[in-house]
């Protein structure tokens, strides 16, 4: 999640993307799962979460929606009062600006969160639509009222500045911002040029929203047969539960149902990528940057070096993932390994189901090594009864799983789950991901002061995930124990068992990091050859992915040329730069874990693990994204982490490769 700064006159515009959400997704549309059928009147209201707890009704979001739009013009008039001949007393007009620009800020911010919790439970009430394209409107005049304010901050020289801030303590905790701000002062336009910057943004998310508005109410992808002969209607979301189906005819009708879909509207897919990435290049020359990638990461203080970093190491280390892919296909017994083959599991035993009660204690158990107050608060976060979580799945309900927060008010989680099934392992896995974004949440606004308490994307996945690795390496470890002291039939099982979890791990690794990076690989050279003028249409933009699917996924795997279009189906490609976060994310992650793991059963190099991490978590952006990490102990600018997860991934695909011999 991006760091979310009054000081910038882009801010507002920047809100709409930041505070949105934080997706475990992996670039997918995440389905509705299973029991989509039930209505919210089906599910107990102890599984809901408490909007309220920020709005007790709308005549509440009312006051604060025209609070809002009263005071943009109060901001507005603070123009020339910090450099000029109207600016009599600099020091004392920026700490009013910040004290009302604070105010407005928590105020959008729940106003905008409240609209959109009540909304992902009830996609079907227009109301709640109304109400976020009335905050979006307010989000455009607001950067419009206030482009002046960067070019006026920065006729200020940083010197004098700087005394300001050492004359007014109030000035301290902005100190930060504003030499960020110092530090961008190439890309800041001249007043008028910034007006037209905040005015585009009325039209810049145009191909997003189209993408989005065909994907998730037109297009309509027809029937299949199940495996029981009963016709089942496909959805795009829904090919991540089917694809896992046991009976192969199944998996594959799914995939061409959908994928012929997105084929059959290629030329307008390619005519909105075409029209996403102009808008990325666009903003790059407006705004001086060298290539759309440096506007990406320097404007966030990502060395673009990062980015290169991970996937020349990642394409320079695929032959584990050819392997595995070697593996399934002569476990699934195989003669071609097709990419509706990518998902089912090894073994056909049925999976485990836990009540929800039940997969929260399993995370809370898994948790200890990261000490008593986390688990503490953890376990209050998911405690139902708190209003914190909305656990599971029903008609009208937006997929997936996320979490999110307001200044001010407890961080919410949104789940997906079946009630009548329960969950899955995976599912388990889900919780403690997304509570891991909620304590990052918690413990930065809580330790931080207001322009530093969010953090950046590149940050964001790292907490989440490291929760996953834990818990991940204590299910492996228990299997692994259970199969060594198990003899007879109950060997058998415990294997299986084994099997199905490295399975399982391995996949969070091929989809959370390759995948990823993959997607990464793509996005920059899609870019680059809009950059360079070169046509992005449906051919050239699928011949480019189906070249770095084989790359990445070696010969063991047959790809139908339906396969390139895969390209099409990304949602975060409309966010420019952003999947490459995951896998750095992870790999940052997985190193951290293990370092805290082994500081847990007494590994003195690792003494002191669990606190810096912890202290990361309570960091917001007080530091730029690679110095927080760093602190942590993890150095995502050179190739150590990357190679260290490779390993990590090859070590599990040997096992896996030996238990199935």
């Amino acid at each position: 999640m991006n760091s979310k700064k009054l000081v910038f006159a882009v801010t507002f515009i920047v809100l709409l993307t930041v505070i949105l959400f934080i997706s475990c997704g992996d670039g997918k549309k995440e389905p509705q799962l299973e029991g989509a059928a039930k209505e919210r009147s089906d599910i107990p209201d102890l599984y809901k979460w408490h909007p309220e707890d920020i709005y007790l009704n709308l005549d509440e979001w009312q006051k604060d929606f025209d609070f809002i739009a009263a005071n943009l013009d109060k901001l507005a008039a603070f123009k020339g009062k910090f450099a000029g001949k109207s600016a009599t007393n600099p020091p004392k007009s920026m700490i009013k600006f910040n004290k009302l620009s604070e105010e407005i800020w928590i105020k959008f911010e729940r106003a905008w969160t409240y609209v959109m919790y009540n909304y992902h439970t009830d996609l079907t009430n227009s109301d709640w639509v109304g109400k976020m394209q009335m905050l979006r409107t307010l989000a455009v005049d607001y950067g419009e009222k206030l482009a002046w304010f960067d070019p006026e901050l920065l006729k200020i020289p940083q010197k004098t500045l700087h005394r300001y801030i050492k004359q007014y303590s109030e000035l301290e905790a902005y100190r930060k911002s504003y030499d960020d701000l110092y530090a961008q002062q190439a890309h800041v336009l001249t007043e008028p040029e910034e007006t037209i910057m905040a005015l585009a943004g009325n039209i810049t998310g145009t191909a997003s929203d189209v993408f989005n508005q065909m994907t998730d109410a037109d297009m309509k992808y027809g029937y299949i047969l199940d495996e029981k002969g009963d016709s089942v209607e496909v959805t795009d979301s829904g090919w991540v539960a089917w694809r896992t189906n046991q009976d192969r005819r199944v998996r594959e009708d799914y995939f061409k149902a959908v994928w012929e879909k997105y084929d059959g509207f290629g030329t307008t897919m390619a005519a909105l990528m075409n029209g996403n990435i102009k808008k990325d290049v666009f903003r790059t020359k407006a705004r001086k940057y060298e290539s759309t990638l440096h506007a990406a990461l320097e404007g966030t203080f990502v060395p673009i070096e990062v980015y290169i970093n991970l996937i020349e190491t990642t394409r320079n280390n695929t032959a584990s993932l050819h392997k595995y892919n070697e593996i399934r296909k002569r476990v699934l017994k195989m003669e071609h390994y097709r990419h509706w083959d990518y998902y089912v599991s090894l073994i056909e035993t049925p999976e485990k189901r836990y009540a929800y009660e039940e997969g929260v204690e399993m995370i809370l158990k898994a948790l200890k090594p990261m000490g008593e107050q986390y688990i503490k608060d953890i376990e209050y976060g998911l405690d139902p009864n708190n209003g914190w979580i909305d656990v599971y799945t029903h008609t009208g309900k937006r997929g997936g799983a996320y979490s999110s927060s307001s200044y001010g008010i407890h961080p919410y989680m949104l789940y997906n789950f079946d009630y009548d099934k329960g969950l899955t392992y995976e599912d388990v896995s889900t919780v403690a991901h997304e509570v891991g974004h909620s304590m990052h949440s918690y413990y930065s606004e809580r330790e931080q002061p207001f322009p530093d308490k969010d953090y950046m994307i590149f940050n964001a996945e790292v907490a989440s995930t490291v929760n996953e690795a834990i818990l991940a390496q204590k299910m492996l470890d228990d299997a692994r124990k259970a199969y060594n002291k198990s003899e007879g039939t109950e060997k058998e099982e415990a294997k299986q068992w084994l099997i199905f979890l490295l399975n399982k791990n391995i996949d969070a690794v091929r989809q959370t990091f390759y995948r990823q990076t993959l997607f990464a690989a793509w996005e920059w050279e899609a870019h680059q050859m809009g950059e360079e003028g070169m046509p992005l249409t449906k051919e050239s933009l699928s011949e480019l992915y189906g070249g770095l699917l084989e790359e990445f996924h070696g010969p063991t795997a047959e790809y139908e040329e339906l396969s390139s279009m895969s390209w099409a189906r990304i949602p975060h490609f409309y966010r420019g730069y952003y999947v490459y976060t995951y896998s750095t994310s992870y790999a940052a992650a997985v190193a951290i874990a293990q370092d805290i793991l082994a500081e847990a059963s007494g590994d003195e190099k690792c003494e002191g693990a669990r606190d810096k991490f912890l202290t990361y978590l309570a960091s917001g952006s007080s530091k730029h994204p690679v110095e927080l990490l760093q602190d942590a102990g993890v150095d995502m600018a050179t190739p150590a982490p990357i190679e260290a997860l490779i390993q990590y991934f090859s070590d599990m695909v040997d096992e896996l490769d030996e238990l199935t011999r």
